[in-house]
Formats: structure tokens, C-alpha cells, sequence
């Protein structure tokens, strides 16, 4: 189970069947459900599956695994981590992030980000940690590239989301590129846990 990561502003933490309210409000908002493929359209849907993930492994394997984006001093959650292992390699993550929209455009994803990329790639066995997004998501494709993720592949009308056709675009970030990129900016990658 994940233990609590603390950042300047935040904590990242797993979230639970009380957070659903908080999760599905900001998850209907047009502006974040259209670049999504959230399966759940009610606060039920959203309670059962964080109920499920209650107690379970980080990677259970081809299973999503949520973490919350909560502010440090009132806890409030205004955002989340989307987690999933490949079913055969537990050392290539894929990474999805949401974030509300009145807490997007102030930092919060960015330093929510390089929290997680450090513990995803010093706390556990994640090698590559990749994304799917909307090329037409434009804050989430400038949040990855200033984050070191590079982009490996765009996928013409892949995915059908929300009754459209729309492209796909893979960024990733290798263990070594994220630790050169650490020490180049010279912050040596800390050895110790969250």
C-alpha cells in the first residue's frame, strides 16, 4: 500500500470510498471529462472502485490503482494518479493525470508530477513510465514535455472517447533519462522513502 508522499504544497496518497464525491465532481467537469475515458458516470461507481483498490498492491497487474492529489494544509482532494503495470512487466507504468480544472494552471500538476516520477522510480521497480493523452490536451502535453517525457508515437483516430474518434499520443520517460535529467539540474535523486 502506498504511504503518504508530502511535497511542498500537496500530499499524494491513496485515495478511498470518501474521496468519491470530491473525485467524480471534478471528473465531470466538460473541460476535464472531454480529454478522459473515465468509466464511471456516478458517485456509486466511483465509491465501488476505490473501495476495491482499499488495501491493494500499487501495481496489481492490468488493473488501474488511483492516488489521490490532495492539498497539504486542508486536504482537500484536486486531483488524481491513475496507475497501471502492463499485465507481463511491472516495470513499465502508464500514468494518467487529472487534474480540477479551477487547481489547473498553478503548478499543482508539475510538482504533483516530480513527486511521483521520484518515488515511482526510486521506491519501486518502474523502468518506463508512459502516457496516453489527447494531442489536443495542450496543458498535459507542455505538464509531460517539462517533466522530461518525450514523445514516442502518435496514433491517428485510435481511441473512441466520449462518441468521437481521436488521436492518441504515447509520451514516455525511461529510469535513466529521469536520473540524468535530475543531475544535470543538479539535484542528485535521493536514496531514502516518502
Amino acid at each position: 500500500m502506498l504511504q503518504q508522499i508530502l511535497t511542498e504544497r500537496l500530499a499524494l496518497r491513496t485515495l478511498e470510498a470518501s474521496d468519491a464525491d470530491a473525485v467524480h465532481a471534478y471528473r465531470v467537469e466538460p473541460e476535464v471529462a472531454r480529454y478522459q475515458n473515465w468509466p464511471f458516470s456516478s458517485v456509486d461507481g466511483v465509491h465501488a472502485f476505490f473501495a476495491r483498490q482499499h488495501g491493494a498492491d500499487l501495481f496489481a497487474l492490468n488493473d488501474w490503482f488511483q492516488i489521490g492529489i490532495t492539498l497539504r494544509d486542508t486536504g482537500e482532494v484536486i486531483g488524481d494518479f491513475g496507475l497501471r503495470a502492463r499485465d507481463n512487466d511491472r516495470r513499465q507504468v502508464e500514468l494518467g493525470i487529472t487534474l480540477a480544472q479551477r487547481f489547473q494552471r498553478r503548478g499543482f500538476g508539475a510538482e504533483a508530477l516530480s513527486a511521483l516520477l521520484e518515488f515511482l522510480f526510486i521506491q519501486t521497480c518502474a523502468n518506463r513510465i508512459y502516457c496516453s493523452t489527447d494531442p489536443r490536451n495542450g496543458p498535459c502535453l507542455r505538464l509531460l514535455e517539462r517533466a522530461g517525457f518525450r514523445r514516442e508515437a502518435h496514433l491517428i483516430e485510435s481511441l473512441w472517447i466520449n462518441g468521437e474518434w481521436v488521436d492518441d499520443m504515447i509520451f514516455a520517460l525511461l529510469r535513466s533519462e529521469w536520473k540524468a535529467r535530475r543531475c544535470n539540474e543538479g539535484a542528485e535523486p535521493k536514496t531514502s522513502g516518502h
